[in-house]
């Protein structure tokens, strides 16, 4: 490539067409990156929210809105996708028309950036392993509880008096009588 010389008008039209479908290479780098982060349940970090109370209805309403914030921009990333698509096919008549050796061109700009893609690829499955890694090591933290009545005495309890005494001391025996 590095042997042409183009005229002006032609190499601005290569250079648009190689600029645009970079973009469009990268847009769906990155669909694919959220979709694998909705699909593993993981949250990549710019869609993490960061709330001081920890009770479950505020986890559950953090996990959604994070999980929102995903899709939200997986549609974004669609629509620009979109908008891609068509500037590169402007770019790609336009540069058609100047270039007389426009498929020698286009498949070498396409060869240079798939192998730029294949990297890119490589470095987003790492992070999301990553991330797969470190928000599982999290939810592993289990509370280990112990049982309420231990028996130190040498008296066998049966089971309606274990599940009577699991109860607690606050437990208040119901009346059978009425008044």
């Amino acid at each position: 490539m590095e042997n042409f010389k183009f005229i002006a008008g032609q190499a601005s039209s290569i250079n648009q067409y190689k600029n645009t479908r970079s973009k469009l290479l990268k847009c769906c780098a990155n669909i694919y990156s959220n979709k694998q982060c909705l699909a593993k349940k993981i949250i990549p970090n710019y869609a993490k929210l960061k709330f001081h109370n920890t009770s479950p209805a505020a986890q559950l309403t953090s996990k959604n809105a994070q999980s929102t914030r995903i899709k939200d921009e997986i549609k974004f990333l669609f629509v620009k996708k979109d908008k891609l698509n068509r500037e590169l096919y402007e770019h790609h008549l336009k540069a058609a028309k100047w270039v007389g050796m426009w498929h020698i061109i286009q498949n070498f700009i396409n060869e240079k950036l798939n192998y730029n893609m294949e990297k890119k690829y490589k470095i987003l499955d790492s992070k999301i392993n990553k991330l797969t890694l470190s928000q599982n090591e999290q939810h592993d933290n289990k509370i280990q509880f112990y049982p309420r009545v231990v028996n130190n005495m040498n008296i066998d309890f049966c089971d309606e008096e274990i599940t009577l005494l699991n109860k607690g001391l606050k437990y208040n025996l119901p009346c059978n009588s009425k008044y």
